[in-house]
């Protein structure tokens, strides 16, 4: 039995004992304007704290219970406060306190 890419190496092969066109010099594309228009802005998500440099993704181990009521208290809340933003507001309350 042969292998299923024996087809696919021989027309390679063929390829290559063909002779080659000579190569056609190659011209330079034309320059850029010197003025382009400000780009439109971008659509879709916005950046979010992941492509931020200003913050640093963490893992902390909370009981499932804590989490789960929590994030329940902040939807009821009806800010727009999340999860990350209130671990990072009571991180700077305890470094105020104990720094």
């Amino acid at each position: 039995m042969s292998s299923k890419f024996k087809g696919i190496l021989d027309r390679a092969n063929e390829r290559k004992a063909e002779p080659q066109p000579e190569a056609v010099e190659a011209v330079a594309p034309p320059s850029p304007a010197p003025f382009a228009p400000p780009l439109a802005k971008k659509r879709g998500r916005p950046s979010g704290k992941r492509s931020d440099r200003e913050f640093v993704q963490t893992t902390a181990y909370i009981h499932k219970d804590t989490h789960r009521n929590v994030k329940i208290a902040l939807l009821k809340s009806g800010t727009d406060q999340d999860f990350s933003e209130l671990v990072d507001t009571l991180l700077a309350e305890w470094l105020k306190v104990n720094g």
